[in-house]
């Protein structure tokens, strides 16, 4: 199995103790997740990636999943699936979010996928890959602490990532996509309520495996 996990800083590594040292790939939620499958894993995961945003303040156009999504998909082809856990730095002030808007883009970037290709076939195949999305831990209601120092950046992030889970499953019956809902199995930590901790890391690493592995039998 090939899989190519399409992520921001929660699934490249950053840990929330602002190191900014990435963890090591026995701790990384995509490596545990392949080392349980035994899968070939390709991480392509950009810390302040979007789903459809240029972000100015970051790496501009780099920033922006939709429009490097065809890139990463012909890059990496072939691939057997392609898992999608973006929509955390959507919540961020600066692109006035909502569940909604967020559960558009994001179909936007599935959209992508079915018409780029980069599943199983030869480079110019339009096959794709089979397509998983996982819906990020919601924002704690500590981002709106005015104690904290990037409050300002993250306002109404909190409340918008709260409906992103129910979109979502809405999301997957309207476009036929499997979701996982990763508010269930791992949280943002209390040092840093944007990143996962290592013990996060882990415990999603393992659940994702068990759906995975059940989701490409099924699909077979």
């Amino acid at each position: 199995m090939r899989v190519m996990v399409y992520g921001d800083s929660n699934s490249w590594g950053t840990p929330p103790d602002g190191s900014g040292v990435r963890f090591g790939p026995d701790i990384r939620w995509p490596c545990v997740m392949a080392t349980d499958l035994g899968a070939e894993l390709i991480e392509e995961c950009l810390p302040g990636r979007t789903t459809i945003h240029d972000d100015p303040q970051m790496l501009g156009p780099a920033m922006n999943g939709l429009l490097h999504l065809p890139v990463a998909l012909k890059s990496h082809g072939p691939l057997d699936w392609l898992l999608i856990m973006l929509g955390t730095n959507d919540f961020k002030a600066r692109f006035a979010p909502s569940a909604l808007t967020i559960t558009e883009n994001i179909g936007r970037l599935v959209g992508c996928t079915r018409e780029t290709g980069g599943g199983p076939g030869p480079w110019d195949s339009t096959t794709p890959p089979r397509i998983g999305v996982i819906v990020p831990p919601p924002l704690p209601a500590q981002v709106n602490d005015t104690n904290w120092e990037r409050r300002a950046e993250w306002q109404g992030g909190h409340e918008a990532s709260l409906g992103l889970a129910d979109n979502m499953a809405l999301l997957e019956s309207a476009m036929g996509v499997a979701v996982l809902d990763a508010g269930k199995i791992a949280s943002a930590s209390p040092q840093d309520p944007i990143h996962m901790d290592a013990d996060s890391h882990k415990t999603l690493g393992h659940a994702v495996a068990g759906w995975l592995r059940n989701l490409d039998r099924a699909t077979r």
